[in-house]
């Protein structure tokens, strides 16, 4: 483990200082967390029951507070169970009415939503005053909503008076190249001020709306809201289930975060702040080690971030988190100045994500990074990657091994945080290949090092690579992706 250490931690690099903008700070949120089957925490939410009519929208199902449609999986996260049953559709509609409301702030959850004609999952608020003004006087702050027939697009909305219903002002969101919101976690989230609100997916935003409203519509969102989570099971806007529908279905909630804006000194990460650990480059990968470099990222300096007892890192250190997508990292290094983490293996490849540092619950700037499914790249010193080879000498014919990282998913599969088992080594889902100056070493292994976060190569240096002086131009190629380094020239 101190080899592994040591080049998590290896070197400083300089990078641009982090542009100003508004700080949050954690002001309630629910993780989850709790046996499997225990019901939500009744001092953060309670629930709308029965049908209530359609609740105005003509939906069939009925709301119940049963441990079967709303209960924790003992994973972290709060699963919304809908079935169908010979009496008709069960479902859960969890609120926080009475315990919690805010007035301006960020409201983020991840979630993961069911799909499939006539299901309507939702993460919404409503005014705290509906009981005295109704609706839509109260106004209602649509952060997520989906119609299962459509499973790439969510939309955001905004129900006032003048502008509710199908009249409402609203957004959507749709996912790149086909990809369906039912086959990861996404987050979703406002920024909410008195003059505008913001909506994001996975930390981009995609519809802004300000206090002006045309038409001389009143602004109705200057007053506490509190939170809704829930799954309709048909209605006006989804219809009605058909034979396409399967059930049961269950909505996945992570968490959900409500931040506040604050003055309070704030963790900065440094503009392209968050790097590969490795080649230092902007490629990353979920599984491989990142550096964040900025300024206040953590109060002390510490490479012991492993807890032999648990068997994982920590996912803080005095009150220093990172967030990838709202997503807890292991923490590998923290200093003042810079954090190694392991990025996550639930990352979401291909789109952009945000990077956050917390420190005592205050939230840094957002560094944006664009995860691949593999980004290869060697551990080096003084620019020459790491080799060993039997008998100390790198030469021609020797078995040889370098320190890699960003090589992607393995066999067996490996956890966030958790070194691969010494007892079973973790090789690369995707073929690996490796030339040295342009000639191919024969492989022996590419994967997870045993007991390590790190991945590892071991080839047969080829004969015939061709060097520039002391190191030759080594190429990893893994599922399309290539990494290119110096390596020590053969004797």
């Amino acid at each position: 483990m101190r080899a592994f250490l040591w080049i998590a931690s290896a070197i400083l690099t300089a990078a641009l200082p982090a542009t100003a903008q508004t700080s949050w700070r954690l002001l309630w949120s629910d993780e989850f967390d709790g046996p499997a089957n225990s019901s939500p925490d009744p001092g953060k939410w309670t629930y709308d029951l029965g049908n209530n009519n359609g609740w105005g929208n003509q939906e069939l199902e009925t709301y119940t507070s049963l441990p079967v449609n709303a209960h924790r999986d003992g994973l972290g996260n709060l699963v919304i169970h809908v079935d169908s049953t010979p009496s008709g559709y069960s479902s859960a509609r969890l609120k926080t009415q009475g315990l919690f409301a805010v007035r301006y702030g960020r409201v983020e959850a991840r979630i993961k939503i069911p799909s499939g004609q006539g299901i309507w999952p939702a993460f919404w608020m409503l005014g705290q005053d509906i009981t005295s003004v109704n609706w839509p006087q109260c106004g209602e702050i649509d952060i997520m909503e989906n119609i299962g027939r459509e499973p790439s697009m969510v939309h955001g909305s905004l129900h006032g008076p003048g502008y509710s219903g199908g009249s409402a002002i609203t957004a959507a969101y749709v996912l790149p190249n086909g990809n369906k919101f039912s086959g990861d976690f996404h987050t979703f989230a406002v920024q909410w001020s008195p003059e505008a609100i913001t909506f994001f997916v996975d930390g981009s935003s995609y519809q802004t709306v300000t206090s002006s409203l045309p038409g001389g519509r009143q602004w109705v969102f200057n007053k506490p809201f509190f939170l809704l989570l829930n799954v309709a099971v048909g209605g006006s806007w989804p219809g009605r289930p058909d034979a396409t529908t399967q059930f049961p279905q269950e909505m996945l909630v992570d968490y959900v975060r409500v931040y506040e804006a604050t003055d309070a000194p704030a963790p900065a990460v440094n503009a392209g702040g968050v790097v590969d650990a490795a080649s230092y480059g902007p490629a990353m990968a979920p599984g491989g080690l990142a550096s964040m470099f900025g300024t206040g990222l953590a109060q002390s300096t510490s490479g012991s971030l492993f807890d032999p007892a648990a068997g994982e890192f920590a996912e803080s250190f005095q009150g220093t988190t990172v967030f990838v997508n709202g997503f807890p990292a292991p923490l590998i290094y923290a200093s003042p100045l810079q954090v190694n983490f392991q990025i996550p293996w639930e990352s979401l490849t291909e789109t952009r994500l945000n990077v956050e540092a917390a420190r005592d619950g205050v939230l840094s700037n957002a560094a944006p990074i664009t995860l691949a499914t593999a980004a290869p790249s060697a551990f080096s010193a003084d620019g020459v990657a790491i080799v060993t080879c039997g008998q100390g000498t790198v030469r021609s014919g020797a078995a040889c091994s370098l320190w890699g990282n960003g090589f992607g998913p393995t066999n067996s599969k490996q956890q966030t945080g958790i070194p691969s088992s010494v007892a079973r080594p973790a090789p690369t889902t995707r073929s690996c290949a490796l030339t040295i100056g342009g000639a191919n070493a024969a492989l022996d292994y590419c994967g997870a090092a045993p007991g390590l976060l790190i991945y590892q190569l071991n080839f047969t240096y080829p004969s015939g690579a061709a060097a520039t002086g002391t190191t030759a131009q080594a190429v990893i190629a893994i599922d399309g992706a290539t990494g290119k380094f110096a390596v020590p020239a053969a004797h």
